[in-house]
């Protein structure tokens, strides 16, 4: 029974390198420990139990040094993240911005559809975003914002 635990451990162990986490390796822990119990005794309750015992606290080791950590996570209450940090930046227009049709407007690297708040912008002018909404930019003028 010795060799059975041993090349259990061998293969579970060369089995945790094809899974990319640690949940093979607490069992292939316990097989080799129980292939160690097998060595003091012929008793297969003690070897069993071996097994189970060293699983188990491998597997709680697993989780503790290698799974997640929530007190490191560090949570935003700012919406300055993701689309809504155009909010409250300014651009120039390239093309005249309607109330009701957005045109395509390259901001800041990405592209975006563009449209107005309250008033036709003409090309050229300087506008700020005061939202996001869904893939649009809402824009005002900088001196209607003011």
């Amino acid at each position: 029974m010795t060799q059975i635990w041993f090349i259990a451990a061998a293969v579970l162990l060369l089995a945790e390198l094809l899974v990319p986490t640690f949940f093979i390796l607490p069992f292939a822990i316990g097989s080799f420990f129980a292939g160690i119990a097998s060595l003091f005794t012929d008793s297969q309750n003690i070897q069993l139990s071996t097994f189970v015992v060293f699983s188990l606290v491998g597997v709680y080791l697993s989780v503790k040094v290698f799974g997640p950590r929530n007190k490191d996570k560090k949570t935003s209450t700012s919406f300055t993240e993701g689309a809504n940090k155009y909010i409250g930046m300014t651009f120039v227009t390239t093309e005249e911005l309607d109330i009701y049709d957005s045109t395509l407007q390259h901001v800041y690297g990405d592209d975006w559809q563009v449209v107005s708040v309250d008033r036709r912008i003409p090309s050229g002018l300087e506008v700020k975003v005061v939202n996001v909404n869904g893939t649009k930019l809402e824009v005002q003028t900088v001196e209607s914002y003011t």
